[in-house]
């Protein structure tokens, strides 16, 4: 699709970077779509731009795909400019990582959060919260200071996390959890639509998936159907604990290689997103 006809070293970065780039672009903009015209508008930017005296590749690439990100979000929406030196407001229960379960899953309550956020203060809170980026890079990414880039991934943390429903107890969600993972280990149709909400939304970060396949979906059909054929998947995962919430992992030598992290409301998956980018999956405390 982005035609890598030649062999050298920054292409092979950029095509490493290619899924990473993809789940920035889908995390700040929501659409599938337009996150692929982003990254491929990058890679137009990187064949036109001399990059041989670039020490960070992979940071570079993220910056411009953001900033491209930013100015898409701010040509689609008046921006709400707020002054720099306002007074940073104190975190509501939760802090960054509860947070990055939240607005790392996009669905659609948060979506419509999101959408209430100033763009830096969309960029702040998903680089920082779901991808782990230092503020300082984030503050270079928005042309803003270091403390400046963190009041706004504040203030954003504090318009997300009040609003956003409770999830079930941590017992009957780990049932429920425990449940679903059965009925995709088992290719159980009836016992997957049990547990899933009939408008269920999956989100997924590239790496996640097959090539090709869709970064959003929604509807307990189309789950049904993608679980069933991921089924190998399936019998290598388990129930674990994601940042003190049920969960499931698929685990590889050297820690996670694939979660999945829940939104359930009255014994019913409503959301899951799967995390496959390394960058969020650094970020979770994943225990049994």
């Amino acid at each position: 699709m982005f035609g890598f006809e030649t062999a050298s070293g920054g292409d092979e970065v950029f095509h490493r970077e290619r899924p990473h780039l993809l789940a920035v672009a889908f995390r700040l903009l929501g659409s599938d779509a337009d996150a692929q015209d982003v990254v491929q508008e990058a890679w137009i930017r990187y064949l036109r731009a001399d990059v041989d005296g670039v020490e960070n590749l992979p940071a570079w690439l993220t910056t411009v795909v953001t900033r491209l990100c930013l100015d898409l979000l701010r040509r689609s929406r008046e921006v709400l400019q707020e002054p720099a030196d306002m007074p940073e407001p104190a975190d509501p229960v939760g802090g960054p990582e509860e947070v990055a379960l939240l607005a790392g899953g996009l669905s659609e309550a948060i979506a419509i959060l999101l959408d209430q956020l100033t763009p830096p203060q969309r960029v702040a809170l998903i680089l920082h919260d779901v991808f782990g980026t230092p503020f300082d890079e984030v503050a270079h990414v928005l042309g803003t200071t270091p403390g400046s880039a963190k009041k706004l991934a504040s203030r954003a943390r504090a318009r997300v996390r009040p609003a956003s429903a409770a999830d079930a107890d941590p017992g009957a969600a780990r049932h429920v959890v425990a449940a679903f993972l059965k009925a995709a280990q088992q290719g159980d149709i009836d016992g997957l639509v049990e547990v899933l909400h009939p408008e269920v939304t999956r989100t997924a970060d590239p790496q996640a998936l097959p090539p090709g396949a869709e970064l959003r979906v929604r509807g307990a059909r189309t789950v049904v159907d993608e679980t069933r054929a991921l089924r190998a998947n399936a019998r290598q995962a388990r129930v674990v604990s994601i940042n003190g919430r049920p969960g499931i992992a698929v685990m590889a030598d050297r820690g996670p290689r694939i979660a999945l992290l829940f939104r359930i409301a009255a014994g019913r998956i409503v959301h899951y997103d799967v995390v496959g980018d390394p960058a969020r999956l650094a970020r979770l405390h994943i225990t049994d």
